[in-house]
């Protein structure tokens, strides 16, 4: 009969407070960020954080999380100060860094991250969004760029009954899909 040696407990949290440091040291931009953390991230991954509404799944974490924080804050990286680990989880302190409308700006945070299976499942940011809401609110230059990323993304609109019915085989459109005159 042969054992079997279950991992110890807290290897997997222990796996993921190393991919969270390196993955905040120097990003080279929100799509290598995400890059990063995406294999470590169940894919229907929960986020939730002040400020933003909570994010499920990879592409909300890299179009409505990454995006638009490293639109707002192009230089941002993060320092882990210390952690805590559990069976399945993980808290870590961090400190951010970067420039927010032409001028430095820090803040702490801390990240719950609970795993299954070794993927992360949902992580949850603690911090006081005073600081940033008083940079934002104080550095004008920064306001586009947060109006922009606070945009949401248009869903496709659902096809209309007469959008349907000309998808028939061998039917011209109801309505020109271009500028140009029916010919063409």
């Amino acid at each position: 009969m042969s054992a079997i040696t279950p991992a110890a407990p807290g290897q997997a949290a222990q796996a993921w407070v190393l991919a969270f440091a390196h993955g905040w040291l120097l990003p080279a931009s929100a799509d290598a960020f995400a890059d990063h953390f995406q294999p470590w991230f169940d894919p229907r991954i929960r986020l939730r954080q002040p400020l933003l509404p909570t994010l499920v799944g990879h592409q909300a974490f890299r179009e409505r999380f990454a995006r638009p924080l490293f639109a707002l804050i192009p230089d941002l990286d993060g320092q882990v100060e210390r952690f805590a680990i559990g069976a399945d989880d993980a808290y870590i302190e961090l400190t951010l860094r970067g420039t927010l409308g032409g001028r430095p700006i820090a803040w702490r945070v801390c990240d719950r991250a609970t795993l299954r299976d070794g993927l992360v499942v949902e992580r949850e940011s603690y911090f006081d969004p005073t600081p940033l809401l008083r940079a934002i609110l104080t550095r004008p230059r920064a306001w586009p760029v947060l109006a922009r990323a606070r945009r949401r993304p248009r869903r496709p609109r659902p096809p209309s009954a007469t959008d349907r019915r000309d998808a028939a085989p061998g039917r011209p459109p109801a309505r020109p899909t271009t500028n140009e005159p029916w010919g063409g």
